[in-house]
Protein backbone atom coordinates (compact mmCIF):
# COMPACT_ATOMS: atom_id res chain seq x y z
CA UNK A 1 0.00 0.00 0.00
CA UNK A 2 1.29 3.76 -0.55
CA UNK A 3 1.61 5.73 2.25
CA UNK A 4 0.25 8.54 -0.19
CA UNK A 5 -3.03 7.09 -0.20
CA UNK A 6 -4.56 9.11 2.52
CA UNK A 7 -7.46 10.21 1.57
CA UNK A 8 -11.01 10.24 4.31
CA UNK A 9 -14.33 11.42 3.60
CA UNK A 10 -14.02 14.66 2.23
CA UNK A 11 -15.58 17.91 3.69
CA UNK A 12 -15.29 20.73 1.31
CA UNK A 13 -15.62 23.30 4.28
CA UNK A 14 -12.97 22.65 6.07
CA UNK A 15 -9.23 24.07 6.29
CA UNK A 16 -6.02 23.21 6.27
CA UNK A 17 -4.80 22.78 10.27
CA UNK A 18 -1.77 20.98 11.82
CA UNK A 19 -2.23 18.88 15.06
CA UNK A 20 -0.24 16.22 17.08
CA UNK A 21 -1.62 12.94 16.13
CA UNK A 22 -0.58 9.11 16.77
CA UNK A 23 -0.71 7.52 13.59
CA UNK A 24 -1.37 3.98 13.35
CA UNK A 25 -0.42 1.58 9.82
CA UNK A 26 -1.62 -1.63 9.53
CA UNK A 27 -0.89 -4.11 6.36
CA UNK A 28 -2.30 -7.31 6.01
CA UNK A 29 0.09 -10.01 5.62
CA UNK A 30 0.40 -11.72 2.47
CA UNK A 31 -2.15 -10.59 0.83
CA UNK A 32 -1.80 -10.64 -2.86
CA UNK A 33 -0.56 -14.40 -2.30
CA UNK A 34 -3.79 -15.41 -0.44
CA UNK A 35 -5.86 -13.09 -3.31
CA UNK A 36 -3.93 -15.32 -6.14
CA UNK A 37 -4.23 -18.67 -4.19
CA UNK A 38 -8.01 -18.00 -3.13
CA UNK A 39 -9.81 -14.91 -4.39
CA UNK A 40 -13.14 -15.25 -2.43
CA UNK A 41 -11.88 -16.33 0.55
CA UNK A 42 -9.15 -13.82 0.94
CA UNK A 43 -11.75 -11.42 0.21
CA UNK A 44 -13.97 -12.11 2.91
CA UNK A 45 -11.39 -12.48 5.26
CA UNK A 46 -9.98 -8.90 4.62
CA UNK A 47 -12.90 -7.01 4.69
CA UNK A 48 -13.94 -9.06 7.88
CA UNK A 49 -10.78 -7.79 9.38
CA UNK A 50 -11.23 -3.85 8.15
CA UNK A 51 -15.11 -4.67 10.26
CA UNK A 52 -13.57 -5.92 13.07
CA UNK A 53 -11.04 -2.76 13.09
CA UNK A 54 -13.94 -0.63 12.39
CA UNK A 55 -16.09 -1.50 14.91
CA UNK A 56 -13.24 -1.52 17.81
CA UNK A 57 -11.53 1.80 17.12
CA UNK A 58 -13.98 3.62 18.41
CA UNK A 59 -13.77 1.89 21.78
CA UNK A 60 -9.86 3.07 22.17
CA UNK A 61 -10.65 6.76 21.01
CA UNK A 62 -9.39 6.66 17.19
CA UNK A 63 -10.94 6.96 13.97
CA UNK A 64 -10.09 4.94 10.59
CA UNK A 65 -8.82 7.87 8.18
CA UNK A 66 -8.31 5.62 5.23
CA UNK A 67 -8.81 2.41 3.42
CA UNK A 68 -6.87 0.69 0.61
CA UNK A 69 -7.63 -2.72 0.00
CA UNK A 70 -5.35 -4.68 2.56
CA UNK A 71 -4.19 -1.29 4.50
CA UNK A 72 -5.41 0.80 7.23
CA UNK A 73 -4.70 4.31 8.15
CA UNK A 74 -5.74 4.91 11.89
CA UNK A 75 -5.28 7.94 13.97
CA UNK A 76 -5.75 8.63 17.59
CA UNK A 77 -5.14 11.45 19.90
CA UNK A 78 -2.49 9.89 22.17
CA UNK A 79 0.18 7.11 21.70
CA UNK A 80 -1.21 5.27 24.55
CA UNK A 81 -4.80 4.45 22.93
CA UNK A 82 -2.70 3.47 19.41
CA UNK A 83 -0.62 1.31 21.28
CA UNK A 84 -3.75 -0.30 23.96
CA UNK A 85 -5.52 -1.14 20.87
CA UNK A 86 -2.87 -2.33 18.19
CA UNK A 87 -1.86 -4.78 21.35
CA UNK A 88 -5.71 -5.74 21.77
CA UNK A 89 -5.93 -6.28 17.97
CA UNK A 90 -3.01 -8.39 17.69
CA UNK A 91 -4.26 -10.22 20.41
CA UNK A 92 -7.83 -10.74 18.23
CA UNK A 93 -6.35 -11.43 14.86
CA UNK A 94 -4.15 -14.41 17.00
CA UNK A 95 -7.34 -15.74 18.81
CA UNK A 96 -9.37 -15.42 15.59
CA UNK A 97 -7.30 -17.63 14.12
CA UNK A 98 -8.27 -20.49 16.31
CA UNK A 99 -11.88 -20.08 15.41
CA UNK A 100 -12.00 -19.37 11.83
CA UNK A 101 -11.11 -21.49 8.44
CA UNK A 102 -8.56 -20.80 6.23
CA UNK A 103 -5.18 -19.35 6.76
CA UNK A 104 -5.11 -17.25 9.62
CA UNK A 105 -5.21 -13.33 9.03
CA UNK A 106 -1.94 -11.71 9.96
CA UNK A 107 -0.91 -7.95 9.83
CA UNK A 108 1.94 -5.97 10.70
CA UNK A 109 1.54 -2.82 12.81
CA UNK A 110 3.58 0.57 12.77
CA UNK A 111 2.66 3.41 15.29
CA UNK A 112 4.32 6.95 15.29
CA UNK A 113 3.83 10.15 16.96
CA UNK A 114 3.97 13.61 14.52
CA UNK A 115 2.20 16.33 13.33
CA UNK A 116 -0.39 15.57 10.77
CA UNK A 117 -1.66 18.04 7.91
CA UNK A 118 -6.02 17.63 7.45
CA UNK A 119 -6.72 19.77 4.35
CA UNK A 120 -10.09 18.98 2.55
CA UNK A 121 -10.50 15.40 4.42
CA UNK A 122 -7.19 14.23 3.11
CA UNK A 123 -4.59 13.62 6.12
CA UNK A 124 -0.88 14.37 4.84
CA UNK A 125 2.44 14.54 6.82
CA UNK A 126 5.65 13.25 7.02
CA UNK A 127 5.12 10.83 10.36
CA UNK A 128 2.30 9.15 8.37
CA UNK A 129 5.41 7.75 5.70
CA UNK A 130 7.64 6.98 9.54
CA UNK A 131 4.23 4.89 10.44
CA UNK A 132 4.41 3.38 7.37
CA UNK A 133 7.86 2.66 6.90
CA UNK A 134 8.16 1.07 10.62
CA UNK A 135 5.58 -1.05 9.72
CA UNK A 136 6.80 -2.70 7.09
CA UNK A 137 10.22 -4.61 9.17
CA UNK A 138 7.85 -5.86 11.86
CA UNK A 139 7.21 -9.60 11.58
CA UNK A 140 3.47 -10.99 10.87
CA UNK A 141 1.67 -10.15 13.99
CA UNK A 142 3.68 -8.13 15.30
CA UNK A 143 3.94 -4.20 15.98
CA UNK A 144 6.65 -1.74 15.54
CA UNK A 145 6.77 1.81 17.43
CA UNK A 146 9.21 4.66 17.29
CA UNK A 147 11.02 6.05 19.84
CA UNK A 148 8.45 9.13 19.99
CA UNK A 149 5.95 6.33 20.64
CA UNK A 150 8.17 5.20 23.54
CA UNK A 151 8.46 8.65 25.29
CA UNK A 152 5.29 9.28 25.05
CA UNK A 153 3.20 6.43 26.94
CA UNK A 154 6.08 5.89 29.56
CA UNK A 155 6.41 2.36 31.65
CA UNK A 156 3.10 0.33 30.64
CA UNK A 157 3.13 -2.58 33.10
CA UNK A 158 0.84 -4.55 30.60
CA UNK A 159 3.48 -3.84 27.27
CA UNK A 160 7.07 -4.48 26.64
CA UNK A 161 8.75 -2.27 24.73
CA UNK A 162 12.46 -3.66 23.63
CA UNK A 163 14.53 -1.47 21.48
CA UNK A 164 15.64 -3.51 17.84
CA UNK A 165 18.29 -0.37 17.08
CA UNK A 166 18.19 2.33 14.17
CA UNK A 167 17.34 0.07 11.20
CA UNK A 168 17.36 1.50 7.82
CA UNK A 169 14.28 3.12 7.11
CA UNK A 170 13.07 3.19 3.26
CA UNK A 171 12.94 6.79 1.98
CA UNK A 172 13.88 7.92 5.34
CA UNK A 173 16.94 9.99 6.00
CA UNK A 174 16.42 10.54 9.76
CA UNK A 175 17.91 7.68 12.68
CA UNK A 176 14.92 6.53 13.92
CA UNK A 177 15.40 3.97 17.11
CA UNK A 178 12.39 1.72 16.84
CA UNK A 179 10.71 -0.58 19.27
CA UNK A 180 9.00 -3.99 19.31
CA UNK A 181 5.97 -3.86 21.49
CA UNK A 182 4.37 -7.02 22.99
CA UNK A 183 2.16 -7.91 25.76
CA UNK A 184 4.02 -8.73 28.95
CA UNK A 185 4.66 -12.06 30.39
CA UNK A 186 2.96 -11.93 33.76
CA UNK A 187 2.62 -14.80 36.23
CA UNK A 188 -0.07 -17.71 35.92
CA UNK A 189 -2.29 -15.97 38.53
CA UNK A 190 -4.28 -13.43 36.44
CA UNK A 191 -4.70 -15.58 33.16
CA UNK A 192 -6.81 -17.70 35.36
CA UNK A 193 -10.13 -15.63 36.50
CA UNK A 194 -13.07 -16.11 34.66
CA UNK A 195 -13.98 -19.73 34.02
CA UNK A 196 -16.57 -20.10 31.11
CA UNK A 197 -18.28 -23.12 30.04
CA UNK A 198 -19.43 -24.19 26.56
CA UNK A 199 -23.21 -24.26 26.12
CA UNK A 200 -25.10 -27.72 26.64
CA UNK A 201 -25.39 -28.76 23.02
CA UNK A 202 -21.79 -28.10 22.94
CA UNK A 203 -20.82 -30.19 26.36
CA UNK A 204 -19.44 -32.81 24.84
CA UNK A 205 -16.68 -30.42 23.63
CA UNK A 206 -16.00 -29.52 26.98
CA UNK A 207 -12.63 -30.34 29.14
CA UNK A 208 -13.14 -34.30 30.42
CA UNK A 209 -11.05 -35.90 32.88
CA UNK A 210 -11.10 -39.61 34.65
CA UNK A 211 -9.94 -39.92 38.23
CA UNK A 212 -8.19 -43.17 38.69
CA UNK A 213 -8.69 -45.30 41.61
CA UNK A 214 -6.48 -44.25 44.66
CA UNK A 215 -3.50 -46.47 44.90
CA UNK A 216 -3.38 -47.83 48.55
CA UNK A 217 0.40 -47.96 49.78
CA UNK A 218 -0.06 -47.83 53.05
CA UNK A 219 0.10 -51.45 53.65
CA UNK A 220 -3.34 -51.63 55.27
CA UNK A 221 -6.26 -53.19 53.60
CA UNK A 222 -8.71 -52.07 55.72
CA UNK A 223 -7.51 -48.17 54.52
CA UNK A 224 -8.70 -49.35 50.64
CA UNK A 225 -12.52 -48.37 51.36
CA UNK A 226 -10.37 -44.76 52.46
CA UNK A 227 -9.32 -44.38 48.72
CA UNK A 228 -12.27 -45.10 47.22
CA UNK A 229 -14.36 -42.56 49.05
CA UNK A 230 -11.73 -39.95 48.63
CA UNK A 231 -11.92 -40.77 44.73
CA UNK A 232 -15.92 -40.57 44.94
CA UNK A 233 -15.99 -37.50 46.88
CA UNK A 234 -13.57 -35.65 44.57
CA UNK A 235 -15.57 -36.77 41.70
CA UNK A 236 -18.90 -35.47 43.05
CA UNK A 237 -17.45 -31.78 43.49
CA UNK A 238 -16.09 -31.66 40.38
CA UNK A 239 -19.69 -32.47 38.67
CA UNK A 240 -20.18 -28.94 39.83
CA UNK A 241 -18.43 -27.92 38.04
CA UNK A 242 -20.45 -27.17 34.25
CA UNK A 243 -17.92 -26.97 33.11
CA UNK A 244 -16.33 -30.33 33.11
CA UNK A 245 -17.24 -33.36 31.74
CA UNK A 246 -16.43 -36.39 34.60
CA UNK A 247 -15.91 -39.93 33.65
CA UNK A 248 -18.29 -42.16 36.35
CA UNK A 249 -16.05 -43.97 38.84
CA UNK A 250 -17.28 -47.63 37.66
CA UNK A 251 -15.73 -46.75 34.09
CA UNK A 252 -12.42 -44.96 35.47
CA UNK A 253 -11.65 -47.40 38.12
CA UNK A 254 -11.08 -50.31 35.66
CA UNK A 255 -7.87 -48.70 34.47
CA UNK A 256 -4.99 -48.32 36.71
CA UNK A 257 -1.61 -46.50 34.83
CA UNK A 258 0.06 -49.72 36.19
CA UNK A 259 -1.16 -51.94 33.43
CA UNK A 260 -1.74 -49.03 30.73
CA UNK A 261 -0.22 -46.09 29.63
CA UNK A 262 -2.02 -42.59 29.80
CA UNK A 263 -2.58 -41.77 26.45
CA UNK A 264 -4.17 -45.51 26.10
CA UNK A 265 -6.51 -44.76 29.07
CA UNK A 266 -7.14 -41.39 27.46
CA UNK A 267 -8.41 -42.84 24.25
CA UNK A 268 -10.39 -45.63 26.09
CA UNK A 269 -11.93 -43.35 28.40
CA UNK A 270 -12.34 -40.05 25.69
CA UNK A 271 -10.68 -38.02 28.34
CA UNK A 272 -8.32 -34.96 28.07
CA UNK A 273 -6.85 -35.61 31.49
CA UNK A 274 -6.43 -37.92 34.20
CA UNK A 275 -6.07 -37.72 37.80
CA UNK A 276 -3.90 -40.21 39.44
CA UNK A 277 -2.48 -40.76 42.96
CA UNK A 278 -1.79 -42.54 45.89
CA UNK A 279 -2.45 -42.78 49.80
CA UNK A 280 0.71 -43.61 52.31
CA UNK A 281 0.87 -43.86 56.18
CA UNK A 282 3.11 -43.50 58.86
CA UNK A 283 2.04 -44.13 61.86
CA UNK A 284 -0.83 -41.80 62.83
CA UNK A 285 0.08 -39.31 59.62
CA UNK A 286 -1.58 -39.83 56.46
CA UNK A 287 -0.45 -38.32 53.04
CA UNK A 288 -2.62 -38.55 50.00
CA UNK A 289 -0.65 -37.22 46.40
CA UNK A 290 -2.11 -36.54 43.22
CA UNK A 291 -1.29 -35.56 39.87
CA UNK A 292 -3.38 -34.34 37.19
CA UNK A 293 -1.56 -35.57 33.96
CA UNK A 294 -2.22 -34.74 30.21
CA UNK A 295 -3.28 -38.00 28.67
CA UNK A 296 -1.98 -36.99 24.76
CA UNK A 297 1.44 -36.06 25.93
CA UNK A 298 1.80 -38.14 29.17
CA UNK A 299 3.20 -35.04 30.94
CA UNK A 300 2.44 -33.95 34.46
CA UNK A 301 0.24 -30.68 34.42
CA UNK A 302 -0.20 -30.44 38.56
CA UNK A 303 0.85 -32.56 41.32
CA UNK A 304 0.20 -31.61 45.27
CA UNK A 305 0.32 -33.43 48.71
CA UNK A 306 -1.97 -33.62 51.51
CA UNK A 307 -0.89 -34.21 55.11
CA UNK A 308 -3.32 -35.78 57.45
CA UNK A 309 -3.64 -36.92 61.14
CA UNK A 310 -5.42 -39.79 61.49
CA UNK A 311 -7.62 -38.28 64.65
CA UNK A 312 -8.46 -35.66 62.04
CA UNK A 313 -9.46 -38.00 58.89
CA UNK A 314 -12.87 -37.72 59.63
CA UNK A 315 -13.37 -33.78 59.96
CA UNK A 316 -10.60 -33.37 57.10
CA UNK A 317 -12.26 -35.44 54.48
CA UNK A 318 -14.38 -33.30 53.26
CA UNK A 319 -12.26 -30.03 53.04
CA UNK A 320 -9.44 -32.48 51.43
CA UNK A 321 -11.98 -33.44 48.69
CA UNK A 322 -13.22 -30.54 48.10
CA UNK A 323 -10.24 -28.93 47.60
CA UNK A 324 -8.78 -31.48 45.58
CA UNK A 325 -11.76 -30.72 42.91
CA UNK A 326 -11.34 -27.19 43.08
CA UNK A 327 -7.72 -26.59 42.29
CA UNK A 328 -7.79 -29.96 40.18
CA UNK A 329 -10.89 -27.54 38.01
CA UNK A 330 -8.23 -24.70 38.33
CA UNK A 331 -5.45 -26.30 36.41
CA UNK A 332 -7.65 -28.04 33.98
CA UNK A 333 -9.19 -24.61 32.90
CA UNK A 334 -5.17 -23.54 33.11
CA UNK A 335 -4.42 -25.99 30.75
CA UNK A 336 -7.26 -25.38 28.47
CA UNK A 337 -6.74 -21.65 28.07
CA UNK A 338 -3.02 -23.01 26.72
CA UNK A 339 -4.39 -25.12 24.19
CA UNK A 340 -7.33 -22.74 23.03
CA UNK A 341 -6.11 -23.86 19.54
CA UNK A 342 -7.75 -26.87 19.69
CA UNK A 343 -11.04 -25.82 20.43
CA UNK A 344 -12.90 -26.38 16.86
CA UNK A 345 -15.06 -23.88 14.79
CA UNK A 346 -18.51 -24.70 16.72
CA UNK A 347 -17.45 -23.51 19.42
CA UNK A 348 -16.67 -20.02 18.15
CA UNK A 349 -19.16 -18.42 21.19
CA UNK A 350 -17.27 -20.20 23.44
CA UNK A 351 -14.07 -18.41 22.15
CA UNK A 352 -15.83 -15.01 22.47
CA UNK A 353 -16.57 -15.07 26.04
CA UNK A 354 -13.11 -15.84 26.61
CA UNK A 355 -11.34 -13.52 24.92
CA UNK A 356 -13.69 -10.46 26.33
CA UNK A 357 -13.40 -11.83 30.11
CA UNK A 358 -9.52 -11.01 29.53
CA UNK A 359 -10.36 -8.01 28.34
CA UNK A 360 -12.85 -7.18 31.13
CA UNK A 361 -9.81 -7.73 33.90
CA UNK A 362 -8.06 -4.39 32.73
CA UNK A 363 -11.11 -2.15 33.85
CA UNK A 364 -10.45 0.30 31.31
CA UNK A 365 -13.55 1.91 29.40
CA UNK A 366 -12.31 0.74 25.89
CA UNK A 367 -11.50 -2.92 26.98
CA UNK A 368 -14.65 -3.21 28.33
CA UNK A 369 -16.47 -1.72 25.17
CA UNK A 370 -14.37 -4.43 23.16
CA UNK A 371 -15.42 -6.83 25.33
CA UNK A 372 -18.98 -5.92 25.18
CA UNK A 373 -18.80 -6.34 20.91
CA UNK A 374 -17.20 -10.09 21.70
CA UNK A 375 -20.31 -10.50 23.53
CA UNK A 376 -22.78 -9.54 21.70
CA UNK A 377 -21.64 -11.28 18.74
CA UNK A 378 -21.35 -14.53 20.94
CA UNK A 379 -25.04 -13.76 21.12
CA UNK A 380 -25.71 -13.46 17.84
CA UNK A 381 -23.95 -17.33 17.31
CA UNK A 382 -25.49 -18.60 20.64
CA UNK A 383 -28.60 -16.67 21.53
CA UNK A 384 -29.10 -19.39 24.64
CA UNK A 385 -25.81 -19.55 26.22
CA UNK A 386 -26.36 -18.22 29.53
CA UNK A 387 -22.32 -17.34 30.08
CA UNK A 388 -22.89 -14.85 27.74
CA UNK A 389 -25.57 -13.02 29.15
CA UNK A 390 -23.63 -12.95 32.78
CA UNK A 391 -20.73 -11.27 30.69
CA UNK A 392 -22.73 -8.80 28.81
CA UNK A 393 -23.94 -7.75 32.42
CA UNK A 394 -20.85 -7.57 34.11
CA UNK A 395 -20.07 -4.89 31.13
CA UNK A 396 -22.74 -2.74 31.90
CA UNK A 397 -21.82 -3.16 35.94
CA UNK A 398 -18.42 -1.62 34.99
CA UNK A 399 -20.01 0.74 32.78
CA UNK A 400 -21.90 2.01 36.26
CA UNK A 401 -19.29 1.97 38.61
CA UNK A 402 -16.61 3.94 36.73
CA UNK A 403 -19.01 6.40 35.59
CA UNK A 404 -18.30 5.71 31.86
CA UNK A 405 -21.76 5.97 30.87
CA UNK A 406 -24.06 8.67 29.81
CA UNK A 407 -27.01 6.79 31.22
CA UNK A 408 -25.33 5.54 34.55
CA UNK A 409 -28.59 4.09 36.02
CA UNK A 410 -30.04 2.57 32.82
CA UNK A 411 -26.70 1.00 32.84
CA UNK A 412 -26.87 -0.61 36.23
CA UNK A 413 -30.46 -1.90 35.72
CA UNK A 414 -29.60 -3.30 32.06
CA UNK A 415 -26.93 -5.34 34.50
CA UNK A 416 -29.21 -6.40 36.27
CA UNK A 417 -31.69 -7.30 33.63
CA UNK A 418 -28.95 -9.45 31.77
CA UNK A 419 -28.11 -11.63 34.88
CA UNK A 420 -31.90 -12.40 35.60
CA UNK A 421 -31.53 -13.60 31.72
CA UNK A 422 -28.68 -16.23 32.59
CA UNK A 423 -30.35 -16.93 35.39
CA UNK A 424 -33.46 -18.12 33.35
CA UNK A 425 -31.27 -19.61 30.93
CA UNK A 426 -29.91 -21.69 33.12
CA UNK A 427 -31.29 -22.15 36.42
CA UNK A 428 -28.76 -24.39 37.40
CA UNK A 429 -25.19 -22.68 36.27
CA UNK A 430 -23.95 -20.88 39.55
CA UNK A 431 -22.34 -18.12 37.34
CA UNK A 432 -25.49 -16.76 36.55
CA UNK A 433 -26.60 -16.82 40.61
CA UNK A 434 -23.23 -14.76 41.37
CA UNK A 435 -23.60 -12.24 38.72
CA UNK A 436 -27.12 -11.17 39.50
CA UNK A 437 -26.10 -10.97 43.30
CA UNK A 438 -23.51 -8.87 42.02
CA UNK A 439 -25.32 -6.29 39.75
CA UNK A 440 -27.97 -6.53 42.66
CA UNK A 441 -25.23 -5.38 45.32
CA UNK A 442 -24.84 -2.58 43.49
CA UNK A 443 -28.67 -1.13 43.21
CA UNK A 444 -28.01 -1.90 47.01
CA UNK A 445 -30.47 -4.40 47.56
CA UNK A 446 -27.81 -6.25 50.11
CA UNK A 447 -30.26 -9.13 51.31
CA UNK A 448 -31.33 -9.78 47.65
CA UNK A 449 -27.49 -10.26 46.53
CA UNK A 450 -26.73 -12.40 49.20
CA UNK A 451 -29.83 -14.55 48.76
CA UNK A 452 -28.32 -14.45 45.33
CA UNK A 453 -24.53 -15.60 46.09
CA UNK A 454 -25.93 -18.45 48.30
CA UNK A 455 -28.11 -19.82 45.72
CA UNK A 456 -24.70 -20.09 43.71
CA UNK A 457 -22.23 -21.19 46.67
CA UNK A 458 -24.94 -23.78 47.12
CA UNK A 459 -25.01 -24.58 43.36
CA UNK A 460 -20.78 -25.02 43.64
CA UNK A 461 -19.34 -24.62 46.83
CA UNK A 462 -15.72 -24.42 45.81
CA UNK A 463 -16.01 -22.41 42.94
CA UNK A 464 -13.16 -19.90 43.95
CA UNK A 465 -14.02 -17.08 41.78
CA UNK A 466 -17.76 -17.15 43.29
CA UNK A 467 -16.63 -17.47 46.91
CA UNK A 468 -14.56 -14.10 46.31
CA UNK A 469 -17.19 -12.32 45.19
CA UNK A 470 -19.58 -13.53 47.70
CA UNK A 471 -16.67 -12.56 50.47
CA UNK A 472 -16.93 -9.04 49.01
CA UNK A 473 -20.55 -8.40 48.67
CA UNK A 474 -20.25 -9.51 52.52
CA UNK A 475 -18.17 -6.62 53.05
CA UNK A 476 -20.73 -4.22 51.95
CA UNK A 477 -23.22 -5.64 54.25
CA UNK A 478 -21.16 -5.47 57.20
CA UNK A 479 -19.29 -8.53 57.72
CA UNK A 480 -15.82 -8.33 57.13
CA UNK A 481 -14.53 -10.63 59.22
CA UNK A 482 -16.29 -13.40 57.54
CA UNK A 483 -15.59 -11.85 54.38
CA UNK A 484 -11.62 -12.42 55.65
CA UNK A 485 -12.10 -15.82 56.53
CA UNK A 486 -13.76 -16.58 52.65
CA UNK A 487 -11.26 -14.62 50.85
CA UNK A 488 -8.64 -16.68 52.54
CA UNK A 489 -10.52 -20.61 51.41
CA UNK A 490 -11.01 -18.75 48.14
CA UNK A 491 -6.74 -18.24 47.95
CA UNK A 492 -6.48 -21.91 49.28
CA UNK A 493 -8.80 -23.28 46.84
CA UNK A 494 -6.87 -21.02 43.66
CA UNK A 495 -3.37 -20.55 45.16
CA UNK A 496 -3.00 -18.75 41.75
CA UNK A 497 -5.79 -16.28 42.43
CA UNK A 498 -5.98 -12.90 40.36
CA UNK A 499 -5.16 -9.11 41.60
CA UNK A 500 -8.91 -9.03 41.91
CA UNK A 501 -8.60 -11.41 45.27
CA UNK A 502 -6.39 -9.04 46.58
CA UNK A 503 -8.36 -5.82 45.97
CA UNK A 504 -11.54 -7.34 47.96
CA UNK A 505 -9.50 -8.39 51.03
CA UNK A 506 -8.30 -4.96 51.13
CA UNK A 507 -11.84 -3.91 50.81
CA UNK A 508 -12.61 -5.97 53.90
CA UNK A 509 -9.24 -4.58 56.00
CA UNK A 510 -10.23 -0.96 55.13
CA UNK A 511 -13.35 -1.66 56.66
CA UNK A 512 -12.12 -3.39 59.30
CA UNK A 513 -9.89 -0.37 60.08
CA UNK A 514 -6.65 -2.17 59.63
CA UNK A 515 -5.00 0.73 57.43
CA UNK A 516 -1.54 -1.08 57.60
CA UNK A 517 -2.93 -4.22 56.39
CA UNK A 518 -4.59 -2.72 53.64
CA UNK A 519 -1.71 -1.48 52.26
CA UNK A 520 0.18 -4.65 52.52
CA UNK A 521 -2.51 -6.62 50.50
CA UNK A 522 -2.80 -3.81 47.69
CA UNK A 523 0.97 -3.42 47.05
CA UNK A 524 0.90 -7.64 46.51
CA UNK A 525 -1.24 -6.85 43.50
CA UNK A 526 0.62 -7.44 40.45
CA UNK A 527 -1.12 -4.40 39.07
CA UNK A 528 -2.57 -2.21 42.61
CA UNK A 529 -4.18 0.69 40.03
CA UNK A 530 -7.56 -0.44 41.43
CA UNK A 531 -6.52 -0.33 44.86
CA UNK A 532 -4.76 2.99 44.77
CA UNK A 533 -7.64 5.24 46.14
CA UNK A 534 -7.35 2.09 49.57
CA UNK A 535 -3.76 3.27 49.55
CA UNK A 536 -4.62 6.71 49.86
CA UNK A 537 -7.44 6.64 52.40
CA UNK A 538 -5.00 4.61 54.88
CA UNK A 539 -1.57 6.25 54.21
CA UNK A 540 -3.47 9.51 55.05
CA UNK A 541 -5.45 7.51 58.23
CA UNK A 542 -2.14 6.26 59.89
CA UNK A 543 -0.22 9.94 59.20
CA UNK A 544 2.11 9.33 56.16
CA UNK A 545 0.70 12.18 54.09
CA UNK A 546 3.68 12.04 51.55
CA UNK A 547 2.45 8.68 50.15
CA UNK A 548 -1.05 9.14 50.68
CA UNK A 549 -0.66 12.50 48.24
CA UNK A 550 1.55 10.53 46.36
CA UNK A 551 -1.52 7.77 45.74
CA UNK A 552 -4.06 10.49 44.79
CA UNK A 553 -1.87 11.79 42.07
CA UNK A 554 -2.12 8.18 40.81
CA UNK A 555 -5.84 8.17 41.03
CA UNK A 556 -6.39 11.90 39.27
CA UNK A 557 -3.53 10.08 36.40
CA UNK A 558 -5.46 6.88 35.92
CA UNK A 559 -9.12 8.36 36.35
CA UNK A 560 -8.94 12.44 35.50
CA UNK A 561 -12.97 13.18 35.97
CA UNK A 562 -12.57 11.52 39.67
CA UNK A 563 -14.59 13.23 42.40
CA UNK A 564 -15.58 12.25 45.88
CA UNK A 565 -18.93 13.43 45.58
CA UNK A 566 -19.36 11.28 42.15
CA UNK A 567 -17.82 8.20 43.55
CA UNK A 568 -19.48 8.37 46.70
CA UNK A 569 -22.70 6.93 45.36
CA UNK A 570 -20.70 3.64 43.90
CA UNK A 571 -19.74 1.70 47.12
CA UNK A 572 -22.84 -0.13 48.10
CA UNK A 573 -22.04 0.57 52.32
CA UNK A 574 -25.06 -0.57 53.95
CA UNK A 575 -23.27 1.04 57.35
CA UNK A 576 -22.85 4.76 56.09
CA UNK A 577 -20.35 5.57 58.88
CA UNK A 578 -17.62 3.30 57.00
CA UNK A 579 -18.40 5.15 53.47
CA UNK A 580 -17.49 8.20 55.38
CA UNK A 581 -14.60 7.08 57.33
CA UNK A 582 -13.32 6.21 53.51
CA UNK A 583 -13.99 9.22 52.47
CA UNK A 584 -12.24 11.12 55.02
CA UNK A 585 -9.14 9.29 54.25
CA UNK A 586 -9.09 10.32 50.85
CA UNK A 587 -10.13 14.00 51.57
CA UNK A 588 -7.24 13.83 53.70
CA UNK A 589 -5.04 12.65 51.03
CA UNK A 590 -5.79 15.74 48.60
CA UNK A 591 -8.60 14.02 46.24
CA UNK A 592 -11.04 16.50 45.05
CA UNK A 593 -14.64 16.19 46.49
Amino acid sequence: MQPERTASVPDATSRPRRRLAAVLFADMVNYSRHMEQDEALSSKQAARSIELFRSAIGDYGGAISNVTGDGILALFESADQALRFAVQMQNEFRKQAVWEDGQPVQFRIGIHVGEIMEDHGVVQGHCINVAVRVQQIADPGAIMVTRAVRDAVRDRAEVTLASCGYPSLKNIAEAMEVFAAAPSEGVLRPAIKGRSAPSTAESSRSPSVALLALQNRSGDAALDHLCEGIVEDVIGNLTRFRNLTVTARHSAFLFSLKASSAREIGDRLGVRYLLSGNLRRSGKRMRVAVELIDAKSEGVLWSEQFNIEMGELFELQDEITGAVASRLAVQIDFAERRQESYYPRDLRAYGLVLRGQHLLLQYRKDATLHARRLFEEAVEIAPDYARVYSALSRTHNLDWRYSWSATPEASLEAAVELARRAVDLDPLDARGFAELGFATLYKKRHDEALADYARAMALNPNDADIIAEYADALVYAGQPKKSVELLERAMRLNPYYPDWYLWYLADAYITLGQHAEVIATVQRMQNPDEGRRMLAASFAHLGMMEEARAQAREVMRLHPGFTISRWRDRPPYRDQAILEQFIDGMRKAGLPD
